[in-house]
């Protein structure tokens, strides 16, 4: 049987959704995702989500807690405030980290992110024959380099029962 780890840009994926008044039903996504592959006899072995926190941010900290309890394994570190009132909230290293230390157990893999960053990523698995599926917020928020990069794409805009507007 296929082996598949799945990892989400936590980060990534909110703003996007976040900006159209949109939110991420990260239960559904598993569900999807369990049910997509067991179709085609293989399995989600592994779910990551990375996602940056701050102390008094208690939707975060909800949301957190509500992709745990989905059966997520969350890696969280605090998002670090700059002098000029911005916020970096970045975890594409440890991301690609994660990646790379689950990558000879599973035969594919699939990154949720809409981040360019990943590209390298992406070609340095294929190097090493492993499947890509990427899956990201529709074609505009998602980099075109890593759509090209990965062996199949997905919108998550298009996922049923995913994404919720309103």
């Amino acid at each position: 049987m296929k082996k598949v780890a799945v990892f989400i840009d936590v980060q990534n994926i909110q703003q996007v959704f976040e900006k159209q008044g949109a939110e991420i039903r990260y239960d559904k996504l598993k569900e999807y995702l369990t049910r997509k592959y067991k179709e085609v006899n293989a399995e989600v072995i592994k779910l990551t989500a990375l996602i940056p926190i701050r102390d008094m941010d208690e939707n975060r900290l909800k949301l957190v807690d509500a992709i745990s309890l989905s059966g997520y394994r969350v890696i969280s570190k605090m998002a670090k405030d700059r002098p000029d009132g911005t916020i970096k909230a970045n975890m594409d290293v440890e991301m690609a980290l994660e990646i790379v230390s689950m990558a000879d157990y599973v035969d594919e893999l699939v990154i949720i992110t809409g981040d360019s960053d990943f590209e390298p990523l992406i070609h340095f698995l294929s190097r090493k024959g492993k499947k890509i599926l990427i899956i990201g917020p529709g074609r505009g928020p998602t980099a075109i380099e890593i759509i090209r990069a990965a062996d199949e794409f997905e919108n998550l805009d298009e996922i049923e029962a995913v994404v919720l507007t309103g």
